[in-house]
This record gives structure tokens, C-alpha cells and sequence, in this order.
């Protein structure tokens, strides 16, 4: 029995993608309400009460009789001053608004304001997303059709070393592949995007009418930002991994071979996975890979599966 050498895919093809998909999310649905949160960011009151400084930089909040927030050392002296005590159950002082000096009824009317024009200004940015048409002029081809150049150029060698047959791709054909891979990952994109958007302007509302200063509203949207950041990674993982798992299959094929045996790439690999180690099968009739669901795949082609074929031929 000759086995064929793997062919190894450098990292650096999908931290390109990765990069890309990211850089398009951020510019065509964070960037806009962000820019429109530093605006409010820019605004200045002249306070001369450290309550109303506060409030008005959302430090403090009041709130249906309660004020809540960061207090330091000299907040909670000035609160002492009105007669206020610090109630532990709810983490705050309790007063009625009629009750607080007028400077900083003021500051508490000014803070809704900003904050209702805030919220307003950011929702209609979200609702004037248009990513549509530049997601038509995204697209992956290059650095596809140079992946599968280098893909190419590897099985090639291993396949001629082993059996000295030589099946090369024209340029024509890694461009038709390259182009249908990166369709289908703008539209994984599209669906990401559309899934998004919805759930960022419901975090936009409750943390705008919650009454939160900029700077923690800074941390909702770097929080959905960082889930931007994950699906980009898996996205761009999951589909090199399928496209050269896919391209190295149909060159194996063509040069006459139809088995492999399964190799896991590491002792994390999950334990489905991990059960066909060493075992041999044929591209054409793929193994159980998820015993819930019975799902069949080669290797590289399940959901985040590092696992790897390595071809045989038989003497």
C-alpha cells in the first residue's frame, strides 16, 4: 500500500480571510454608530456640583426615585450633605427628584435629552445600514485562486512523488472554483449580518435608555463586536478548510485515487472524529462524523474539523 503525502495549508490564507470579513462588518455596521456615539462623547456641560458633573457624564444615574452608579469620596459627601444615606440593599441613595437641588434636576433633564438623541441617532444609523452593494464588490477570489495555487502545486508534487503522475489545474479552472467560494461565503456573511444587526439595536436601545454613560456603552457594542470577531474566524476556517478539502478530494480522484485513511490532528480532536483514526475509507463514501445526527464527511469538511486525509493506493 502507497500512502500519498498530505498536503499542509499554510495559516496565513485564512487570517487573510478572516481580516477581510472583519474589516467589511466593522466598516459597514460598527463604524456608522460608533461615530455617531463619539459625538455625543464630544459633548461638555459646565457643572459646578460634583452630582451634576457626575450625571451628566453618566457616572451616577437617577432612575425612578433612586440614583445609582460609581461613588467616590466626594459624592458621597455631597449626598451626606443633602441628608442622604447610602442604602446597601439597592446600592444607592433613595429621593424623590422634587427633592434634589434644581441644578441638578436640570443636569437629570439634560442627560435624558442627550441620551434620547443619542439613541435615536444611533438606531437610525443602524436602520440606514446598507451594506448590500458593497458586499457585491467584496470579494475572496484572490486570495482563493492564490490558495489553491499553492494547494494545487503541493498535491501535484506529493501525487507525481508517489505514483509519477503529474494533474495540474489551469488557471481557468482555479478561477471558476475561486469565484464560487467566495459567493457562498458572501452570503454567510449576509446572513451573519442580517442576524446582527437586529440583536446590536437591541442592545443599542437598552443601553441608551437605561440611562449607561458612553463609555459603557462602548463596552455593549465592543461585546457584539467581539462576536463579529469570532464568526469571521470560524467563517473563514470553516470555509478554506472545505474548499481545499474539497479541491484536494476531486485531485486525488482524478489521478485514480479513492481511498484515504482518516488522521486526526490532534488528541482535542472530538471524540467522533478521534474514533476513525487510522481507519480507511473512500471520497465517495465518507464516514459517520456526528453519531447524533449521522451526518457524513471526509476529513476537513465537518464544522471545524482539522482532521486529514492522507490517499492511499493500493500495490
Amino acid at each position: 500500500m502507497i500512502q500519498v503525502q498530505p498536503t499542509k495549508i499554510p495559516p496565513k490564507f485564512s487570517e487573510d480571510v478572516e481580516a477581510e470579513i472583519l474589516a467589511f462588518i466593522y466598516d459597514e455596521v460598527f463604524a456608522p454608530i460608533i461615530k455617531e456615539m463619539n459625538k455625543v462623547k464630544k459633548t461638555y456641560f459646565n457643572s459646578i456640583s460634583s452630582i451634576d458633573s457626575s450625571i451628566r457624564s453618566g457616572k451616577i444615574q437617577f432612575s425612578q426615585g433612586i440614583i445609582k452608579g460609581d461613588f467616590n469620596a466626594s459624592l458621597t459627601k455631597e449626598f451626606k450633605k443633602l441628608g442622604l444615606k447610602f442604602d446597601s440593599r439597592i446600592q444607592g441613595y433613595r429621593i424623590g427628584l422634587n427633592q434634589l437641588p434644581i441644578s441638578t434636576q436640570v443636569a437629570i433633564a439634560q442627560t435624558y435629552s442627550a441620551y434620547e438623541k443619542l439613541a435615536s441617532s444611533m438606531i437610525k444609523g443602524l436602520n440606514d445600514i446598507n451594506y448590500k452593494r458593497k458586499l457585491e464588490d467584496l470579494s475572496f477570489t484572490k486570495t482563493y485562486d492564490k490558495l489553491l495555487k499553492d494547494v494545487d502545486a503541493g498535491v501535484t508534487q506529493s501525487i507525481n512523488k508517489a505514483i509519477g503522475l503529474k494533474i495540474e489545474m489551469t488557471e481557468a479552472q482555479r478561477a471558476f472554483v475561486a469565484e464560487e467560494y467566495s459567493n457562498n461565503l458572501k452570503l454567510y456573511i449576509k446572513d451573519f449580518i442580517e442576524e446582527q444587526v437586529p440583536l446590536l439595536r437591541q442592545d443599542v436601545e437598552k443601553a441608551v435608555f437605561s440611562g449607561i454613560r458612553a463609555e459603557s456603552l462602548q463596552e455593549v457594542i465592543i461585546d457584539r463586536y467581539g462576536v463579529s470577531e469570532s464568526k469571521a474566524k470560524f467563517l473563514a476556517k470553516q470555509e478554506i478548510s472545505l474548499l481545499t478539502s474539497k479541491f484536494k478530494q476531486a485531485k486525488y480522484q482524478q489521478a485514480g485515487i479513492s481511498k484515504y485513511k482518516w488522521s486526526i490532528s490532534n488528541v482535542r480532536t472530538r471524540p467522533d472524529h478521534r474514533a476513525l483514526n487510522g481507519k480507511i475509507f473512500s471520497f465517495d463514501d465518507p464516514p459517520i462524523t456526528n453519531q447524533e445526527t449521522g451526518d457524513k464527511n471526509n476529513p476537513g469538511e465537518d464544522f471545524g474539523c482539522n482532521c486529514v486525509p492522507i490517499p492511499i493506493i493500493d500495490d
